[in-house]
């Protein structure tokens, strides 16, 4: 009997122990994984990095027991195996969030960018706004987190358990960027990652893992309504596209209440006609749709000269009556001329009448 309790405890004490191996990157045990002691952490990791790993984590005094304000978004079905225990390339620079935590402080992506150096090894837990150094868990959830590699390196994480106990993952040797890992909240209390590269130690993240599952889950903001609160961005194919400046013929349109900004164009639509019928009022312009489409008027045609008219021709015009053109003036004699200017021409004709 005392021989069955003995392997019985014996049984216990193996489940457990593989059970504390399971978990943090890995529940398969299969990724390069290695239980390590803390004075083996202690005496691989200098003790100065490690203070230094855990500076402005922004994690309370002590583990919370709930979820609180500061819950990771977590899933609770495992993802795929194959993307379990490895460095997975992030798509967060080209699809950036809206706060990332740094430097004691959250700041917008665009001032992380400017701030942020780019040889430091990083790491950082997902929450609902933001990428934190600090969430809650429940247990046995899944949840993401973030690292960069600043230059190519073996890459070794370490998950400090709530014991004291380390675990070792080798990730082996990874290019430069953005990386997301999955992580299981296998045991209740305080954890703490941190990760090598040839660079150096990154900061430390600290996650809360609590005994009581809230079924209540963080719900991440709608992009699209997000991006809709600047002014300066709009919502285009399933992204959010920001011009960076203001846009005065956008803001124009935006104050009519008839009219909406869409695809770069102002449309706009009711009784409110008046735009259209100033540009009808000019004749250079015409409205086409929904615009005042305008030209530029071409010049005046220059009138045609008038033809050329001489001057009368007074010879030509006696000789054309059958007169003769003498001493400055036409002459005409005889029966077959016509009118005459000659006075003595017409007294000439008088006596030739009264003789016959």
């Amino acid at each position: 009997m005392k021989t069955e309790q003995m392997l019985f405890r014996i049984a216990i004490a193996i489940f457990l122990l593989c059970s504390l191996s399971l978990g943090g990157l890995d529940q398969s045990g299969n990724f390069n994984a290695m239980n390590m002691t803390a004075s083996e952490f202690s005496s691989l990791v200098p003790s100065s990095d490690v203070q230094s790993s855990f500076v402005d984590t922004d994690a309370p005094d002590t583990a919370s027991t709930d979820g609180g304000m500061d819950m990771a978004v977590y899933t609770e079905e495992a993802p795929l195996a194959t993307d379990i225990g490895r460095l997975v390339p992030s798509q967060i620079q080209s699809n950036p969030p809206k706060y990332m935590y740094y430097n004691g402080d959250y700041l917008a992506w665009n001032g992380f960018a400017a701030t942020f150096p780019s040889n430091k090894p990083s790491l950082w837990i997902e929450r609902a706004v933001s990428w934190s150094f600090y969430a809650t868990l429940p247990l046995g959830s899944w949840t993401q987190q973030l690292i960069y590699v600043p230059q190519t390196s073996p890459v070794t994480m370490y998950e400090i358990y709530p014991s004291g106990y380390v675990m070792r993952y080798n990730l082996g040797v990874v290019q430069p960027g953005y990386y997301y890992i999955w992580y299981y909240a296998d045991s209740p209390g305080r954890h703490s990652s941190i990760f090598s590269t040839n660079n150096g130690f990154s900061n430390a993240v600290i996650i809360d893992v609590y005994g009581i599952r809230n079924i209540v889950k963080p719900i991440k903001p709608d992009p699209q309504k997000e991006c809709e609160k600047n002014p300066l961005c709009h919502w285009v194919n399933g992204q959010c596209l920001c011009t960076g400046w203001d846009n005065p013929e956008k803001r124009k349109c935006e104050a009519n209440p008839l009219c909406d900004w869409v695809d770069g164009q102002c449309l706009c639509r009711g009784l409110d006609d008046s735009e259209k019928k100033k540009c009808e009022q000019s004749a250079n312009c015409a409205w086409v749709d929904n615009r005042c489409d305008c030209y530029m008027p071409g010049p005046e045609p220059e009138p045609e000269p008038e033809p050329f008219n001489p001057a009368p021709n007074p010879v030509a015009e006696c000789e054309a009556n059958g007169c003769y053109w003498a001493n400055g003036r036409c002459n005409c004699m005889g029966l077959l001329g016509g009118n005459t200017d000659s006075g003595d021409d017409q007294e000439l004709m008088g006596g030739l009448t009264a003789e016959a």
